[in-house]
């Protein structure tokens, strides 16, 4: 019963996002480099905050733009055509 009830709590916690700001760190985000796809980008970072994506004019394309938020950090990641093209953070020490 102990069993099911910790487990239950886990997929609670872990389902609302309670653990998603402790992957905002600057050694994650060290870790993103140009020409990763959004799952590898996702597997570093987790899910964004927001993910917003347009059509690239007069070029084509699409622009994704991912941003991760914490109480304490902020982190852009730009995708065209679904890599990575830029990256930027601010942590508070």
């Amino acid at each position: 019963m102990k069993i099911y009830l910790c487990l239950a709590v886990s997929l609670l916690i872990t389902g609302c996002g309670f653990f998603t700001s402790t992957a905002l760190t600057q050694v994650n985000l060290d870790k993103i480099h140009d020409d990763m796809s959004p799952a590898e980008v996702k597997s570093v970072l987790g899910d964004p905050a927001t993910s917003e994506s347009e059509p690239i004019p007069i070029v084509g394309g699409t622009q994704t733009i991912y941003t991760y938020h914490s109480s304490s950090s902020e982190v852009t990641i730009l995708f065209k055509n679904d890599l990575v093209k830029e990256k930027h953070g601010t942590f508070d020490q």
